[in-house]
């Protein structure tokens, strides 16, 4: 019986015919999760289960990551929940697609609307949690770029993106952030990245009207907020990281992994990520810190020293050389797959295979064993360094 059980060899298929199959099973997924989302949404009043549709969003997403669709789908649960910074960062990543959902521009857009109308009702943050530090950071964040998407100054942008970067440092050394960095990180490189194709398209349409060019003029403005965001983000991390390795340097241990403290651990990561970003920006960056009169080409030159002290730390702790390569995609690559502003030449040998003949595999495929924690924790000061 057990024979007659047993799986048929893996069948080579034609890549055009595997690429329609795919795209079936996709396009099946999303409707799936469409009919159980509907069944919770019509059917269910409170306690609402959503874990058959998210398990679908999911699997489509892995089937077909190119695709914003499962991203769109799942920012429309996060509505229903009433998680602004789950819808954001849905959003965010289905503009960000190779593929984008065709409804997600004016969604994202929609949702900015239901932060500033939260935001007036005093809303945003709940009435038990006004005054306490450790649940300002997300509300404030999100408050934060709904005013920048606009493009337009206004009053308290420094205090209020200086709260967020202190309350980030604060969180980060306190507590665990259970996967909030991570959406804060990508919601970051996702909203300069749109911002620019907001600006290019808006220069490419633009006309002797006068609201286009008024347009156009808004999101490049829009784009020097989120990069300025996120030059102060990962100074931030980077404050936080020098700090824990000073801190560990002190121990008398010589294991490499204790030299990685549970903050550090926290944030590895979401700095593999942005040192990506810097990958893909960095000539952009470069060009902003030509202009000796911007608040923004102050920060970048205050980035580049810590980036350097971070750089000369890590090379005098750790043996680079001697630490562990790992040949499968971590779960921040896995999760990065089609976001396409990490996605480039420059970041091709995150997600390629040493000869770049394809894809790395992914955790849990057929031969692949994956390596203790504090392992792929070196790889990636390894990478980081690697990128610097």
């Amino acid at each position: 019986m057990a024979d007659d059980l047993s799986l048929e060899p893996r069948l080579n298929v034609d890549q055009a015919l595997r690429k329609l199959v795919l795209s079936s099973c996709h396009a099946t997924l999303i409707r799936l999760g469409d009919l159980s989302r509907y069944r919770e949404t019509q059917l269910v009043a409170k306690n609402r289960k959503w874990g058959p549709a998210i398990g679908h969003y999911d699997l489509a997403m892995r089937i077909y990551p190119d695709s914003g669709a499962s991203h769109n789908q799942l920012a429309v649960i996060a509505w229903e929940d009433g998680s602004h910074l789950r819808a954001m960062y849905h959003l965010y990543r289905a503009v960000s697609a190779r593929i984008p959902h065709p409804t997600s521009e004016g969604n994202l857009e929609a949702e900015f609307r239901k932060v500033f109308k939260a935001w007036e009702r005093r809303q945003l943050i709940p009435e038990e949690d006004a005054g306490v530090p450790s649940k300002a950071l997300i509300p404030y964040f999100i408050y934060l770029h709904a005013r920048c998407y606009n493009g337009v100054d206004f009053p308290n942008h420094d205090e209020l993106e200086g709260e967020v970067m202190n309350q980030l440092a604060v969180d980060l050394k306190e507590r665990s952030l259970d996967g909030a960095l991570q959406k804060i990180v990508l919601i970051n490189i996702a909203a300069e990245a749109f911002a620019e194709v907001r600006s290019t398209r808006q220069t490419t349409e633009a006309s002797e009207e006068k609201s286009q060019g008024q347009a156009q003029a808004n999101a490049y403005a829009a784009r020097q907020f989120f990069q300025r965001i996120n030059v102060k983000t990962f100074f931030t991390l980077l404050q936080v990281l020098l700090a824990e390795l000073e801190r560990s340097m002190g121990g008398e241990s010589d294991s490499r992994a204790e030299k990685v403290t549970v903050v550090a651990r926290r944030i590895l990561p979401a700095l593999r990520n942005y040192s990506s970003w810097l990958l893909q920006n960095v000539d952009a960056l470069t060009a902003q810190r030509q202009d000796k009169e911007t608040p923004l080409s102050v920060q970048i030159k205050e980035f580049w020293k810590i980036y350097a002290s971070t750089m000369t730390l890590l090379t005098s702790t750790f043996d680079v050389a001697k630490l562990p390569e790992i040949d499968y995609l971590l779960e921040e690559d896995e999760d990065t797959l089609g976001f396409t502003p990490l996605m480039g030449e420059a970041t091709n040998r995150r997600y390629m295979t040493e000869y770049f003949e394809g894809l790395k595999p992914r955790i849990g495929s057929p031969g692949v064993e994956r390596n203790h924690p504090n392992l792929e924790m070196l790889f990636r000061i390894r990478d980081f360094v690697i990128d610097g």
